[in-house]
């Protein structure tokens, strides 16, 4: 049997709440109702924990069932007529966070043991405190540093403790719990899952929050093999971000709040965005470079060490370099630095302009000329990379992720 459908039949069919007596004998249960079958086999009383999450309403359910269903049933034609993909196991470093899961980082919550239901609240519940959640602190520790677009910890911080703001952040704490929570257990959460695709639909559908959810709820699903509904969620971000302008450097001025730490995740989710649909495109084989084709205005995202840092001052982040300085940095002067976000966009645009020069039907003779253009792109951004760049790993054995993903990119 294919071990992608058995997988995919195993999580369809996984029990998503124990009964009370098997979760307190830490024993595996069906999850029957209104008697699992291992309480009826001992003849005694089963009951279930009453669920404190929300659920998807009809309508969103039926939605959802008929996309996951289109996806069953069209992923084998996929692409039949399509470019040759990209390797899998060549992208595995930056498009399976399961893979980068770092088992050597300590952290005061390792080892405690995650109940989902303790993370989920209900529509109208207030925001469950981040401090000391596991799921969130796995995030971080695990994930945010292959692809580093939302808020810092301290900054995420901050705007949970504002009254106001929490009803716009839930839906983005939901999906990052379910992400913390497969880095974490390396497990598919039905419950946490659910309520993060609830929680969407609690703001408004114009909200900016939601092309920061999608874009993240589709990495997870993409990993999964759920492809069609990985692209769903990607196109429906990226549909969401050229309505609000947000490739425009004017968005940050009205959705930054003047907080330039604000700005620099709004920047950073356009960039993000950019990046992981040329990821897709280059893995599933279509080649379809669809946010590449936009014209952007928006500034280029600033060093890791200065975002990370989640200090609110405005001065505290630098003045962020444009597209043109990048493209012009053959010409200034040692003293300009770029961050290594700023490399690997340079890297996706070269990689963009490389395949760009392959026609549609090629013959022998212009072979030679495509190859030629295409290694002049390539090794014209290796070229121009400082000494502090060309390495992906420090002295002191530090790996920076987004240089790495940059060079796998250029040598793929």
């Amino acid at each position: 049997m294919d071990p992608i459908k058995t997988q995919r039949i195993g999580r369809l069919t996984r029990s998503s709440l124990a009964c009370l007596p098997c979760r307190s004998r830490h024993r595996k249960c069906d999850g029957k109702r209104p008697t699992c079958s291992r309480c009826a086999e001992g003849s005694q009383e089963c009951n279930y924990a009453r669920s404190r999450r929300g659920g998807l309403n009809r309508a969103a359910r039926i939605e959802q069932d008929t996309r996951w269903a289109t996806a069953e049933c069209t992923a084998p034609m996929e692409s039949m007529s399509a470019p040759r993909p990209m390797d899998s196991q060549q992208l595995q470093g930056f498009m399976s966070p399961i893979a980068e899961v770092n088992p050597h980082t300590d952290s005061l919550l390792d080892g405690v043991v995650v109940d989902e239901e303790a993370f989920i609240a209900g529509p109208s519940a207030e925001l469950v405190s981040i401090e000391n959640d596991p799921l969130i602190d796995s995030y971080y520790r695990n994930f945010h540093r292959l692809h580093p677009f939302l808020l810092p910890w301290k900054a995420l911080m901050r705007i949970c403790q504002d009254p106001s703001k929490q009803l716009t952040v839930k839906p983005l704490i939901a999906i990052m719990r379910f992400v913390g929570n497969i880095m974490r257990s390396q497990e598919w959460s039905i419950p946490l899952k659910d309520h993060a695709e609830s929680c969407f639909m609690e703001v408004p559908p114009t909200d900016p929050i939601l092309v920061q959810c999608r874009l993240l709820y589709s990495i997870p699903l993409f990993w999964y093999e759920h492809k069609t509904e990985a692209k769903w969620q990607m196109e429906t971000a990226m549909r969401l971000a050229i309505d609000l302008r947000m490739s425009a450097n004017e968005f940050l001025t009205k959705h930054g709040d003047n907080d330039s730490v604000l700005q620099e995740t709004w920047r950073r989710t356009w960039w993000m965005l950019f990046t992981v649909d040329a990821y897709y495109a280059g893995t599933l084989g279509t080649m379809n470079f669809e946010i590449l084709k936009i014209e952007t205005s928006m500034t280029l995202p600033c060093d890791e060490s200065e975002y990370e840092s989640g200090l609110i001052q405005a001065q505290e982040i630098p003045e962020p370099k444009t597209l043109q300085d990048f493209d012009c940095r053959e010409f200034t002067s040692d003293d300009i630095v770029f961050s290594s976000f700023a490399y690997l966009i340079g890297a996706v645009r070269c990689i963009a302009s490389a395949i760009s020069t392959v026609p549609n039907i090629a013959g022998n003779e212009v072979s030679t000329n495509v190859i030629q253009a295409s290694d002049s792109i390539l090794n014209g951004w290796l070229l121009l990379l400082p000494d502090n760049r060309k390495q992906v790993m420090d002295k002191a054995g530090e790996i920076d992720e987004l240089m790495f993903q940059a060079h796998l990119l250029i040598h793929v």
